[in-house]
């Protein structure tokens, strides 16, 4: 029986640990190691013998799109499989056209990250089947919303942990629970927040939803 080595990039010790227990129940899968940063995961990915990466979409702040298409144009031959808490379109389409091979969310049932690994191992692309149709039919598409340059050019200036921020807030989420949800301080995510504000060139949390729904953020 084949053997697959497994490399974990994932900033959050209990999500680690979680996957490799997922990961231990298939005598094929054999974590190698794991990491908690942008640049240990980059350095791991190409010293080790790895053939496939659970890569989060975001590390301490930095993006995991922007690890995996770093990663990627060292060792194009590996196998990564992104694992977010969001089914956010955008982040979904990026990963994939970074090179990406599959998408998952953290809250699935462990049979869908095997099954992902799994169909990834056989060249297939995994989505998972908890992600809606809408997310899926306009990755398909590559349908992104057709925006204004200004509007998309200002998204653009925002960072992944200010993407994620800014879906919470005008999801109606609290600072003090997005800090809890995403493991930062409060001040951070007021820090980040007066960012987004400036980024966007909004005053209020009104027109962070106006510009939300401008975007197709949410409806």
């Amino acid at each position: 029986m084949a053997k697959y080595n497994i490399l974990i990039i994932d900033d959050h010790p209990s999500v680690r640990m979680g996957l490799k227990a997922i990961l231990k129940t298939k005598p094929k899968y054999e974590v190698i190691d794991e990491s908690g940063s942008f640049e240990d995961g980059f350095k791991k990915a190409l010293e080790l013998p790895v053939d496939i990466i659970l890569m989060d979409v975001s590390i301490h702040g930095t993006s995991g799109i922007e690890l995996t298409h770093k990663i990627l144009e060292k060792k194009p031959e590996l196998k990564i499989i992104m694992i977010s808490m969001y089914a956010r379109t955008e982040y979904i389409i990026r990963a994939i056209e970074y090179g990406a091979k599959g998408y998952i969310l953290k809250d699935s049932d462990n049979s869908i990250l095997l099954d992902g690994i799994e169909s990834v191992i056989n060249g297939e692309l995994f989505i998972d089947n908890h992600i809606s149709n809408k997310v899926i039919s306009k990755l398909m598409n590559k349908d992104i919303k057709t925006l204004e340059p200004l509007e998309m050019n200002d998204y653009k200036k925002l960072s992944m942990r200010e993407q994620e921020i800014l879906y919470l807030l005008v999801e109606g989420v609290s600072s003090k629970d997005i800090a809890k949800q995403l493991f930062i301080s409060t001040k951070t995510v007021e820090t980040h927040k007066a960012s987004i504000m400036n980024k966007l060139n909004c005053k209020n949390l009104v027109e962070l939803v106006r510009y939300a729904i401008l975007i197709g953020l949410i409806d």
